[in-house]
């Protein structure tokens, strides 16, 4: 008896095939997605980004030229102030003197200082009538201040409290 020996053919696997397709697919779509991300999607926003810094450009031209004008208003400002400020001593010895005493919850506008009759003239405006017991009770206390007035006290339903006071200060504070 005798028995053949032949080689025999081995089958390949389908998982291979179709996992080598499925992989050639994926190499496929992602060289698509590549290009049409590069030469499609890319130039368009490219675009779409130099027309907005054009614009922009456009635009800051004019705004940075007005933003310059207004600075140099200010400026001029600024410098005749200081010239005034430097140039009377007495009104800064009051001011130095007023930051010190002057309630921080209180705000003042339309001081008037008249140097003549060491009388100084102001609004005030607090958010609470607390703040302005508290600021008198301060005035009692403060060496530079000969008298005080209170006078327009207003009152909203708010507890907004308006006033207007009347100092008259030390000489002193307008020496030279």
């Amino acid at each position: 008896m005798a028995i053949d020996i032949e080689p025999t053919k081995k089958e390949k696997p389908k998982g291979k095939n179709s996992l080598l397709i499925i992989l050639v697919l994926i190499l496929i779509l992602s060289f698509v997605a590549y290009f049409f991300l590069a030469y499609v999607l890319m130039p368009q926003k490219e675009a779409e980004m130099k027309e907005l810094e054009a614009s922009i450009a456009g635009l800051n031209a004019t705004a940075v030229k007005e933003n310059i004008n207004e600075l140099n208003k200010a400026k001029t400002y600024i410098a005749d102030f200081r010239t005034l400020f430097i140039n009377s001593p007495k009104v800064s010895n009051f001011l130095e003197s007023f930051q010190k005493w002057s309630h921080p919850a209180i705000k003042y506008s339309n001081i008037r200082i008249e140097t003549d009759n060491r009388k100084v003239t102001m609004s005030g405006k607090t958010p609470s009538n607390r703040n302005l017991m508290e600021q008198i009770s301060t005035l009692d206390k403060e060496e530079t201040i000969e008298s005080y007035e209170l006078s327009n006290i207003f009152m909203s339903e708010t507890g907004e409290t308006t006033f207007d006071l009347s100092l008259i200060i030390k000489p002193s504070l307008l020496a030279r």
